[in-house]
């Protein structure tokens, strides 16, 4: 009996150990794919400059958020403050340069986002890092949207089933946007790029043709005022004209000076 208790024992202490032993393998295994996600997501890192920003969030098109601090002239770059998943108050903060891609941006353009978009928050995709910036799509939260949506909770049905039909974007393509009301041009993009970007580049395209077709720009500003400017200098040629020939047509007729005999 006392050999049968003993070899109970025995067979008890081996099963605890057993399941400690996989439970530290458990929590192993456990612990090292935590570790590999954090690596992967980087839930605590604030993005200042390209470099920081892993090449992983590039292939896979990442889509991050921040606040648009200013705009820096040279270049038309959004300073953006990134935001992470989880803010630590430990982390410094910064201002990551990202260049909307696609777009060449003119000093109308710079003036619309320093009013619409500063201060505000978007989500910008990166596509293409460089030294001293990165190539990314930028959103813009549609205000018009918000605005209905809240309507939509204070009043009744039918200005949901309004919404509804309309189906506009929570987001406005910033670069499209721009290209639309003619205060920005279409950029040549790398083949690689525009490959992977098919969609963008199509709405891009789009809202080139669209201003092109509404006369939208610069430089369908500046033709009116070209115009108004042309006339006056031709109402001003005619009127020298006519007046120069008053002046020569009067001196014609006065009588010459009478010499004395």
């Amino acid at each position: 009996m006392d050999t049968v208790k003993e070899a109970l024992n025995r067979y008890e202490n081996i099963m605890d150990q057993e399941i400690v032993g996989v439970q530290l393998g458990c929590y192993s295994v456990a612990l090292i794919g935590l570790s590999i996600a954090i690596r992967k997501v980087r839930p605590f890192s604030r993005f200042k400059s390209p470099q920081d920003i892993p090449n992983i969030f590039i292939k896979d098109k990442r889509e991050l958020t921040g606040l648009v601090k200013r705009i820096d002239p040279n270049g038309a770059l959004l300073m953006v403050e990134h935001k992470p998943l989880i803010s630590l108050p430990i982390i410094p903060k910064g201002e990551l340069p990202v260049k909307i891609l696609g777009v060449e941006v003119n000093g109308l353009g710079i003036s619309w986002l320093q009013t619409i978009v500063v201060n505000s928050e978007v989500i910008f995709v990166p596509v293409k890092k460089e030294q001293d910036l990165v190539h990314c799509k930028v959103l813009l939260p549609n205000i018009n949207q918000m605005v209905r949506e809240s309507d939509v909770k204070k009043k009744d049905s039918q200005i949901l089933k309004l919404l509804v039909s309309k189906k506009q974007s929570p987001f406005l393509n910033v670069g499209e946007n721009l290209v639309k009301i003619g205060f920005a041009q279409v950029a040549p993009i790398e083949r690689s790029i525009l490959l992977e970007t098919k969609d963008y580049c199509d709405s891009l395209h789009s809202a080139s043709l669209y201003a092109l077709k509404k006369k939208l720009g610069l430089k369908y500003y500046w033709i009116p005022i070209m115009n108004m400017f042309n006339a006056l200098l031709l109402r001003f040629t005619s009127y020298g004209k006519e007046l120069t020939t008053k002046v020569v047509s009067h001196v014609q007729t006065v009588p010459a000076k009478l010499t004395p005999a």
